[in-house]
């Protein structure tokens, strides 16, 4: 199997489901609120990563991705070529406990976000 065929055949949601699972075990939360979105880095060949993202879907090729933008709410819909994928870690979790919308402030600091975790 050459090193094309290997970077296809990578399971990423797997991946990124256990490393979740491991980094809550370790912090002392598994088991409290089970991530709904887990937050990720992707560094491809290409200089810069792509980050923070969650993947939505997977085949053989590409890894679907919603990539949130820095700049303010909004996120971009993007396919990454799985050959050119490098590494993937994860930055946090997001949980799927709802959250009343009044508690929630208007300017969203993306340090600011309580359900994540670093």
């Amino acid at each position: 199997m050459n090193e094309l065929e290997k970077a296809n055949t990578i399971n990423w949601s797997e991946k990124v489901r256990n490393l979740d699972e491991n980094i809550r075990r370790e912090i002392g939360i598994e088991g409290e609120n089970e991530a709904k979105h887990i937050l990720i880095k992707v560094q491809t060949k290409a200089a810069e990563c792509i980050e923070p993202a969650f993947i939505v879907d997977e085949d053989d090729t590409f890894l679907d991705l919603f990539v949130l933008s820095p700049q303010g709410p909004g996120i971009t819909s993007t396919a990454v070529l799985k050959s050119n994928i490098q590494s993937v870690g994860v930055i946090g979790g997001v949980s799927a406990e709802k959250m009343d919308p009044q508690e929630i402030p208007e300017e969203v600091e993306m340090d600011d976000l309580g359900g994540l975790y670093q």
